[in-house]
């Protein structure tokens, strides 16, 4: 069960490109990834998203990130680490392979600035006639201001979480808002001046114990700076139990033992359940002009079940998205879900994406998920590849 978000239809439209690029992926995520989902051997044709983590490096520590938070993967001792950086010279390996596909290209973290070459890599993308869209704490926004919009950057998402103190807070850094409220406004000063609609600018809000409390605040102080659009996560974790269980499946089906889901464990019980229901009833009937989504579609009752009840799937199901996302980690890894990069199926260094995507490792993730109940793994309760696009 998956939703269009029909909030962005509006600010998507100001952008051809972006138009054409979804329409095109929404044909691969909901016609043609579902037709090759019935391939016996795991095989498919329909990749639209390739989804580069570009650098395990972040300049910010969020209590609550499943790389360098509390319980972070890369910062504990009991985990492997996912870190390192792929020269500029095979990524446009990679894009010069994709290109005729004409793939949507998500570049995350870490902080994606922070890898040197970012700007021309991007640049080079949309020389090749790509769409990009970027994720980043907004740290370098207003130093590259003037290229992402002079080179028709398509969307960048910039993570918001609260008024000042609580985004500081939140980001584990004083002074983090007022550097990513002036990247925000350099940007839409020069699309202004320049009569550009690129980049569509989106401001992401994470729902965590820092900021529960001032979810309506943050929609206020983000429409000050004339987004095209907002989304709120309510979280992504997970308890102990379900990546025990988790663990065993994919020991079983797969020969690894996980490890990622370590840095999602959280207790969400204690939450202020009421209060970001009625946060989340008022937001969505007040008149704004800012379009705000929340991720995944909940109704406001059923908010407490969400944070309570971490293994209900609210419907959810038939996960289809290693059937049209490819996944690339720091270090050129290949994995079938960006936020549990513990099954490796190759690396971009050494093959062809061709040569990745329907390889035998790929192709024996997806029938393995396939095989299990409802098309799921337990630890895909809490996932944005399942519920949030």
């Amino acid at each position: 069960m998956r939703r269009i978000p029909t909030q962005f239809f509006t600010p998507v439209c100001r952008n051809p490109d972006l138009v054409k690029s979804f329409v095109r992926g929404a044909y691969r995520e909901f016609v043609k990834s579902k037709l090759d989902y019935g391939n016996q051997d795991g095989s498919s044709s329909a990749l639209w998203l390739l989804s580069l983590r570009i650098t395990h490096r972040c300049n910010h520590r969020c209590a609550i990130c499943a790389q360098w938070g509390q319980n972070g993967y890369n910062a504990r001792e009991d985990t492997p680490k996912v870190t390192g950086e792929v020269p500029i010279e095979v990524y446009k390996k990679v894009i010069d392979e994709l290109a005729p596909k004409k793939v949507h290209v998500y570049i995350t973290g870490g902080e994606p600035f922070l890898y040197e070459p970012l700007v021309p890599l991007v640049n080079y993308m949309k020389e090749k006639g790509l769409t990009v869209q970027i994720v980043t704490n907004g740290s370098f926004l207003e130093k590259n201001a003037e290229t992402i919009v002079d080179n028709g950057w398509d969307m960048v998402c910039v993570s918001f979480d609260g008024p000042r103190e609580i985004h500081d807070k939140c980001r584990g850094v004083p002074g983090a808002l007022d550097t990513t409220v002036k990247g925000i406004s350099a940007i839409q000063k020069l699309k202004k001046q320049k009569k550009k609609n690129k980049p569509a600018i989106f401001v992401l809000t994470t729902i965590s114990k820092n900021n529960e409390n001032t979810l309506l605040e943050t929609v206020k102080e983000a429409e000050k700076l004339g987004p095209d659009g907002m989304t709120v996560y309510y979280s992504w974790f997970t308890r102990e139990w379900i990546g025990q269980k988790h663990t065993k499946i994919a020991e079983e089906k797969l020969g690894i033992t996980p490890f990622a889901w370590k840095g999602y464990v959280r207790d969400t019980t204690k939450m202020n359940m009421d209060k970001i229901s009625e946060q989340v009833q008022i937001i969505k009937s007040r008149k704004s002009t800012l379009p705000v989504l929340f991720v995944p579609d909940l109704k406001p009752e059923q908010i407490p079940t969400y944070y309570n009840e971490p293994e209900n799937f609210f419907g959810y199901k038939k996960c289809v998205s290693p059937w049209f996302q490819l996944d690339v980690m720091p270090n050129g890894d290949t994995v079938t879900c960006r936020d549990f990069p513990d099954f490796v199926t190759g690396n971009i260094m050494e093959s062809s994406i061709q040569e990745i995507y329907n390889g035998e490792k790929h192709r024996k993730f997806r029938r393995a998920l396939r095989s299990c109940e409802d098309g799921v793994f337990p630890i895909c309760s809490r996932c944005c590849g399942l519920m949030g696009y």
